[in-house]
Parts: structure tokens; sequence; C-alpha cells
């Protein structure tokens, strides 16, 4: 399994090899990367924060197989996210992959994405590890705190929050666009935000996420918002569904120009 990173990345990621484990980590998190021994990140049966070893609940969850926090030094604290397959595929193959490099790709797009402007996490480091057949695979990005998934906040906030937080959605999206991003599933567990919507929207799990020039074309940007859409409806989010044109509003917002990447 081989890593082909772009050249305008090459001074900011190194690629570790070892054994089957093809590795690639920013140079900044490397000290990190090598404490946590993360390059076997992919093994791990049960993620948890470092004080959990010492007997604490582990407060940190989600997606489908779980998160890892660790600290990072003076980045603060990144999250490990190992790869997991869901709907019904899951029931036979839970971690395996057979195609592609989905870790590595998906470190690269976040990684283009942010240079141009977008608000997305800042990608640390991506491993993956032949199994025969197939790969398994793990992600690391940099903590984001005090920023709950937009369904969290949505279900609980008030009329002035959920106004704020569906306006910094729309922004966020349309920047997200702008720089040429197109999500595989936007939903409202797939943007973080924070709880009185005073702070940037993040858009997150950028797993086979289209990265195109020029901005996103508007049939497949307005595909993303009625996706979005859909899963307020699923989510039983009301209140959001009846606010819509708060986001909408923020999305017309007309943001910078991205820088080229």
């Amino acid at each position: 399994m081989g890593a082909h990173l772009p050249e305008w990345m090459a001074g900011e990621f190194t690629v570790i090899r070892a054994g089957r484990t093809t590795a690639v980590v920013r140079h900044d998190f490397l000290d990190s990367f090598h404490r946590h021994r993360l390059v076997d990140c992919v093994h791990a049966p049960r993620l948890s924060l470092p004080e959990a070893r010492q007997g604490f609940e582990d407060p940190v969850r989600g997606g489908r197989g779980g998160i890892r926090v660790v600290t990072a030094g003076p980045l603060g604290e990144a999250v490990v996210r190992p790869y997991r397959r869901g709907g019904w595929v899951e029931t036979f193959n839970r971690r395996r992959y057979f195609l592609g490099n989905r870790a590595i790709s998906e470190l690269v797009s976040t990684h283009r994405l942010r240079r141009r402007g977008a608000p997305v996490p800042e990608a640390l480091a991506a491993v993956q590890s032949i199994v025969r057949p197939g790969y398994e695979a793990c992600l690391v990005t940099r903590r984001i705190p005090k920023a709950p998934p937009a369904a969290v906040v949505l279900a609980a906030a008030s009329e002035p929050s959920r106004t704020r937080v569906l306006e910094s959605m729309g922004r966020a999206i349309r920047v997200f666009h702008e720089a040429g991003g197109i999500h595989a599933d936007l939903n409202a567990h797939n943007i973080l935000v924070s709880e009185e919507g005073d702070g940037p929207a993040i858009v997150i799990d950028l797993d086979r996420v289209a990265v195109v020039a020029g901005g996103a074309p508007e049939r497949r940007a307005r595909a993303n918002l009625r996706r979005l859409r859909r899963s307020l409806d699923k989510l039983g989010l009301t209140e959001a569904l009846d606010d819509w044109d708060q986001l909408e509003r923020g999305y017309a917002a007309p943001p910078d120009p991205p820088p080229a990447a």
C-alpha cells in the first residue's frame, strides 16, 4: 500500500512505513504520534481518553466505532477515528476495506480544503494497515473543543440560539462549497457548532469528500443542502426545519474568495 502525497504536502507531512502499516503524519504531531503508538491505532479494540486507563469513564465517543482523544502537546488534543462500515455491510465486515486509500485520501482532501479556507478540522495523521485481504485504517485530526454536533445543539436550543446556530451552519457550508468541497453525507451530526452559535461552524467527517476547482457546482451544492434538510427531518428537529430560512440566509452571505491550493 503506497502513500502518494501531492508535492505541496511534502514540506508538512512525513511518510512512515512499519511492516504492513503506512502512516502519513504532520511534522508537528510526530512526537505525539510516537508517544501514543498511533502506528497501531487500527488494532485498538476499545478507544478511550488517556485518563480512562486510571478507572475513569470515557466521556468522548462518537461515530460508528467510537473515538479516542489523546494529548497532542502544543496542539492541545487529537481525535483518533477508526474507519468503520455502516449499514448492512457491517453485519459481516465492520473494519476492512479493499479499494483505494480511504484514510490517506481523506487526509489529503481535508488538508487541501483547509488550505483553501474551508471550515474543516486540521488533519494530523492517517494510518492504514494491510490485513489481507484488504486493509484497516484510522484518521487523526486536531480536536475542536466545546463544539458538539449541530444535531445535539439544535435539539435543546432556545429560539435565539437556534437562529444563530443555523446561520453559522449556513455560512460554514457556503465557505465549504466555495472552497470546492462536496460532502458525501452532509447531515446534522457532521457539522460542529458552538452551543450558543457565537462561533464558526466546522464541517467534519470528510470520508469520500470530492474537492473540485472553482467551487462546488450549484446542482451538487444544493443536493448537499437537501441532504442536510432531510437529516433534520429524520432527527425530528421540527423547530430547526421551521427556521430553515435562517440557514439559507447564512448560506446566501457571500464569503471571501478562498485562496488557491
